[in-house]
């Protein structure tokens, strides 16, 4: 009996099969049906896994987290990202050679998506492709990609970018990827200066003209989770790095389209991927005697959400002052942190003096410049060099400053 049901399911199966296979009116509408049915399901799938990222840990840490009340210095991070194969020990002098980001010190845009509506298109941006709406996950603001392919500009004057500038954004991604972001150069004419892809497998992918160069971000099993990733442009020259890694290193990106007079973020992926903390800012210009003018302004130096610790990104930055000061043996500096107005003052005023202190301590202990060379102070927010009315000028208002000892 069973032998026997077994070979009626051959049967059924058989001709079903065929009937598939024909010519029939009603095969194209089932297989849209079915094929409608499978892509409800994985997009369905893709929401949930996206609305309750909040409840779960993300498959890499953070790398730049909400702000507390009071905490508005300059680059705070959550944590550090699984691809993080340089500065592993987590000490500042660990952190490669390679990696010489230094973000730019004059603002031109910044969002972290807290002035728009949750559900809305967020106002300081432009729309070219797909839907995109501000999202919330784990206390922070996102811009998230509700389509399977979107695109968005910074709306900005349409001008060409100055010569020396950088870019920073957080990026967050879930399985499957596919070519989940892309940061494009766009000049006259709409042409493609330059583009950066990631995930291409595990690396990121970068084209301008007929240079084209897929270097590997170490460290990593899944590029799924949570990445920082920035670009720094000197003249024609531009350098891309991910988490603590540089991934890009070309010399000219003019040759095919001249240089760039705008910048666009295309989010392409079924699963929602999302971008939140971007920054724009002019600088940094190399210097050849950075403090010159006696004294020294950066944003490049970032601390643990809420405390003083210094982290790794602050690498080269502290590298250079290091550099420096073996370099002018008789010279002493002065180390003072600012904040914005956010939170009450006599916070921001400690957390200031204690982070100066911080910085003091890590040149000291992890480069070897001795500790006596320093003198160290905080201002909290009481020496604003911008207004505070605007998320630019609060980016601006927080720094460190190293100044030169009589």
């Amino acid at each position: 009996m069973n032998r026997l049901r077994r070979l009626c399911s051959l049967v059924f199966l058989s001709v079903a099969l065929v009937w598939l296979a024909s010519g029939s009116p009603s095969r194209a509408g089932l297989a849209d049906a079915l094929k409608k049915k499978i892509t409800d399901k994985a997009t369905k799938k893709a929401e949930d896994t996206v609305d309750k990222a909040a409840d779960k840990k993300p498959a890499t840490p953070a790398t730049s987290g909400e702000k507390d009340e009071g905490e508005t210095a300059e680059g705070d991070k959550a944590g550090k990202s699984e691809g993080d194969a340089a500065g592993g020990d987590g000490k500042v002098s660990s952190v490669s050679t390679k990696f010489d980001f230094v973000p730019g010190d004059k603002v031109m845009f910044i969002d972290d998506f807290k002035q728009d509506d949750l559900g809305e298109f967020p106002a300081h941006w432009t729309l070219s492709i797909g839907t995109f709406e501000v999202a919330e996950m784990k206390g922070e603001r996102w811009l998230r990609c509700v389509s399977a392919d979107g695109t968005i500009g910074l709306k900005m004057p349409a001008a060409a970018l100055p010569e020396f500038w950088t870019l920073e954004l957080d990026f967050y991604g879930t399985e499957p990827m596919g070519s989940a972001l892309t940061v494009r150069a766009v000049g006259e004419g709409g042409r493609t200066c330059w583009e950066a892809t990631y995930p291409h497998d595990l690396n990121m992918a970068f084209r301008s003209g007929e240079v084209f160069s897929t270097t590997p971000l170490e460290g990593i099993t899944q590029p799924a989770g949570r990445h920082h990733v920035m670009f720094m442009a000197r003249g024609t020259a531009l350098k891309g790095y991910m988490d603590r890694q540089r991934l890009v290193n070309v010399p000219d990106i003019s040759a095919y389209a001249g240089m760039p007079t705008k910048l666009e973020i295309r989010l392409w992926a079924s699963t929602q991927p999302m971008i939140t903390n971007l920054r724009l800012a002019e600088g940094c210009k190399p210097a050849k005697d950075m403090l010159a003018q006696g004294k020294l302004v950066t944003y490049g130096i970032h601390f643990a959400t809420g405390s003083d610790v210094v982290l790794p990104e602050s690498a080269p930055i502290l590298r250079q002052i290091s550099s420096y000061m073996e370099a002018n043996p008789e010279v002493k500096l002065r180390i003072t942190g600012h904040t914005d107005n956010v939170g009450a003052s006599a916070a921001n005023l400690d957390l200031s003096k204690r982070r100066a202190a911080s910085v003091a301590k890590v040149l000291s202990e992890q480069f070897a410049v001795a500790a006596d060379r320093f003198a160290t102070d905080g201002k909290g927010d009481t020496q604003s060099v911008s207004s505070n009315a605007k998320p630019e000028g609060r980016a601006m208002n927080r720094r460190v400053e190293f100044a030169k000892l009589q």
